[in-house]
């Protein structure tokens, strides 16, 4: 295989930790630079990041960018009227309203200077910075989710929609400026192929695969990581109002531990154990009995399921959790939706030793086998392998 020179334009940061999007991202990092290519990360300032977190992983790989938000006419009308409906996020945007345009001549200025064999970015809507690339330089995008009409996810499921929404001709817009278009999951690629030709590719998020050792486990212990977003808020209140009594009431001592953001919007509850951010999620992991994803609606692929898999832990999932991960449902993971039925999924694991090794074995497994699936996909793609 040919190393390649590849800058990775992000607005997302990869440090803190916390977040499904900061792991796919960084774990995509590692996952490159232990194959072999020089990876470079800008990351575009749009969300704050640990800076010396981030020079500390990845060395004179890191550099950032000021980002400020653009003000066209047509951005502030959307906004105001977004404001007035208090239906943030309802209206949808231009594939370009969150490009800073001061970004180009950063990039033109980086490729001179360095020569990037390829550009990643992160998201659809970053897609412009491709266009500083000629084209000898392989150009991907690296989707995440699908945005179009995304808004309407939210309010189907009674929420208020949050982030980025666009239309599928701006979608379809941002997909044409690249060489190759990574969607998350297979259900997904083949929604992209139809919007765009541009070849899309399957690429889902690379994990650090660890296996489970039984005498650390921490018997009657469930273990949720999140951030504080509404998707998420809406699965845990889901299970704490509707499931965790019922656990409760077979398992008096039983503990849900809440690691990450989400921790932050809970009020205090008996058998609540609010952990909040932890930089290093290992140790956590491998004392959890068992780990749970309540999250009732998906935007994409859940990154919370296969971290739960890469640490070989026992995993009971909602349906919606197991969105690209079809194939390990019911082998590697056990789902439910229903709250008798996740009580009972939860009750079985803890109950049977067998069956929680036997979840841990098989979702360890099937995590190893995804990562190599993932690496063959993107180094092909990076005209590498």
């Amino acid at each position: 295989m040919n190393g390649r020179r590849i800058l990775i334009v992000s607005p997302t940061p990869t440090h803190p930790r916390g977040a499904g999007n900061r792991a796919r991202i960084e774990t995509m990092m590692q996952s490159l630079i232990e194959a072999g290519h020089e990876v470079t990360l800008l990351h575009v300032e749009r969300e704050d990041g640990d800076r010396e977190a981030m020079k500390a992983a990845w060395g004179k790989g890191y550099l950032h960018a000021d980002y400020r938000a653009p003000r066209t006419p047509g951005q502030r009308l959307r906004k105001k009227l977004s404001r007035l409906l208090d239906a943030d996020g309802v209206q949808n945007y231009k594939i370009d309203d969150w490009y800073d345009p001061q970004l180009d001549p950063v990039l033109d200025d980086l490729q001179r200077s360095q020569r990037f064999d390829a550009v990643i970015v992160e998201y659809v809507f970053m897609s412009r910075a491709l266009l500083r690339f000629g084209n000898g330089v392989r150009k991907l995008i690296d989707t995440h989710d699908m945005f179009t009409d995304r808004h309407q996810r939210y309010l189907d499921q009674g929420q208020k929609p949050q982030w980025y929404s666009t239309t599928a001709a701006e979608e379809s817009r941002g997909f044409d400026r690249a060489d190759t278009v990574m969607a998350i999951t297979d259900k997904e690629r083949d929604v992209f192929a139809a919007m765009t030709r541009t070849p899309v590719i399957t690429v889902g998020h690379f994990i650090a695969c660890e296996g489970r050792d039984p005498a650390l486990v921490k018997s009657g212990s469930l273990l949720f990581v999140a951030s504080d977003n509404p998707i998420n808020l809406h699965g845990l209140n889901w299970f704490l109002d509707e499931v965790f009594p019922r656990l409760q009431a077979l398992h008096p001592s039983l503990e849900v531990w809440l690691v990450g953001s989400i921790a932050n919007q809970i009020g205090d509850r008996p058998g609540v154990i609010k952990m909040g951010r932890i930089d290093d999620l290992s140790e956590v992991y491998r004392q959890a009995h068992v780990v749970i994803n309540p999250v009732r609606f998906n935007t994409g692929l859940s990154i919370k399921n296969l971290e739960a898999m890469a640490y070989s832990r026992p995993l009971v999932s909602c349906v919606a959790g197991a969105d690209g991960l079809e194939q390990c449902a019911g082998s590697a993971f056990l789902t439910a939706d229903e709250p008798d039925d996740f009580a009972e999924a939860v009750n079985r694991v803890m109950s049977d030793s067998a069956l929680a090794a036997d979840l841990g074995e098989r979702a360890g497994a099937a995590a190893s086998a995804w990562n190599l699936d993932n690496l063959r996909e993107l180094n092909r793609a990076l005209g590498a392998g």
